[in-house]
């Protein structure tokens, strides 16, 4: 078994997670030592985030260090050195010396973790000027958050994670906040008025700086059509403002920013985005309609949704804002994805409440639809691929 097998083996979940006590033994067992830390976390748009400040930081001739999740092909994606992912030759020594400095540990590191000790590693060898790290989930609990951080960014918060985070936007913003360290800066979308509370409380409960995303009109960005993008954008050139004392070539970063299954037309009128929760659905469901109507074109849509997300609230967001001429639905191979018979019985309960009728076809591979849905698109079509960041790695890999 090769290294990257190895880490392919390692389980998602643990019966027992990790404490950050733990965690921070862990790092000094690895004499990890990271230089400046920013530390990104929020319901949506963390990676978009990540990379839009990366890339400004990187044209302002800053070396930075990127760490991210999930990855969509490869898990090298994870580990960026100026945006560059991490070889297979250095992923593979690291992890070995990961393995042998923890074979005697008494907690054995989940999936995300062990990555997360790999990318620190790499960082502390490289030894950039910033390292960004995006939390996995949460934030307070999360195994980032044993950094003293320079910078804490938060984005949107939404439902999202609730069997582990909380049932209630407020519990949910609790965890986000976490991260904000004392006597620090942090900037946040206050667009949710009960987010917006909870920060502002944690931020003074900790003595930090507090810049919001209403200082800046995010609308004025011209790069994009694609709100949450311009919203990532601007909380990226807000950080930046915090560690540069000039920023240059904003535009130029922003534009040559490509961050995969996004709003992403990987074809002429295809497009992937990896929305897969309420929140990012519904901003999905606004940009398709907005393109479909621009271009005068009617709507297919190619979809797979996990079993942990909310498969009925997807499908009635989708049903009632959009009219689709056929659906695509999927399995995925992944022990999460959800059967096709789910997704069908689902959908066709809230085609008939949203009083809508569009013709449906299921598939057990993902590829398989996507190439029946590109050899049927007409030239008035665009076809749409969302519901699931696994689903979008699965096309991309397969359309390589």
């Amino acid at each position: 078994m090769n290294e990257k097998e190895y880490i392919e083996s390692i389980p998602m979940w643990a019966k027992k997670k990790n404490s950050l006590s733990e965690v921070r033994k862990n790092i000094e067992i690895l004499g990890i030592k990271l230089p400046k830390v920013i530390h990104v976390a929020g319901t949506n748009g963390k990676g978009s985030v990540c990379a839009y400040l990366s890339n400004i930081l990187i044209k302002n001739h800053i070396k930075v260090g990127t760490f991210i999740s999930p990855h969509l092909i490869e898990v090298n994606e994870r580990i960026l050195l100026d945006m560059t992912p991490i070889s297979d030759r250095e992923l593979e020594s690291i992890s070995k010396y990961v393995r042998e400095k923890l074979g005697n540990s008494d907690t054995s590191p989940t999936y995300f973790e062990y990555i997360f000790y790999i990318a620190t590693v790499f960082f502390s060898k490289t030894n950039p000027d910033y390292v960004i790290l995006e939390t996995g989930m949460g934030g307070r609990l999360d195994v980032t958050n044993v950094f003293e951080d320079t910078l804490s960014i938060i984005t949107s918060i939404g439902m999202d994670h609730m069997q582990f985070l909380g049932n209630s936007i407020k519990e949910i913003a609790y965890e986000k906040a976490g991260i904000i360290k004392h006597n620090s800066t942090v900037i946040f979308d206050d667009s949710n008025e009960e987010a917006n509370e909870i920060i502002r409380e944690f931020a003074k409960a900790k003595a930090a700086k507090i810049i919001p995303l209403s200082d800046f009109d995010y609308e004025s960005l011209k790069f994009t059509y694609v709100k949450y993008k311009k919203k990532a954008a601007a909380l990226a050139i807000l950080g930046a403002g915090q560690l540069l004392n000039t920023i240059d070539n904003i535009d130029e970063a922003l534009t040559k920013t490509v961050w995969h299954g996004r709003m992403e037309e990987i074809e002429k009128d295809i497009i992937i985005d990896g929305a897969h929760n309420e929140p990012a659905i519904i901003e999905f469901t606004e940009n398709a309609m907005k393109l479909a109507k621009v271009n005068n074109k009617k709507i297919k849509l190619l979809i797979s949704v996990v079993k942990d997300k909310e498969v009925e609230k997807i499908f009635d967001i989708i049903t009632s804002k959009l009219e689709v001429k056929k659906y695509y639905l999927t399995a995925m191979n992944s022990y999460r994805s959800n059967s096709t018979d789910e997704l069908y019985n689902s959908l066709n309960i809230l085609l008939e409440k949203n009083k809508r009728q569009s013709k449906i076809s299921c598939y057990n591979s993902s590829i398989e639809a996507f190439n029946e849905a590109k050899k049927e698109k007409a030239d008035d079509e665009i076809l749409f691929c969302v519901g699931s960041l696994y689903l979008m790695g699965e096309i991309l890999e397969g359309n390589r």
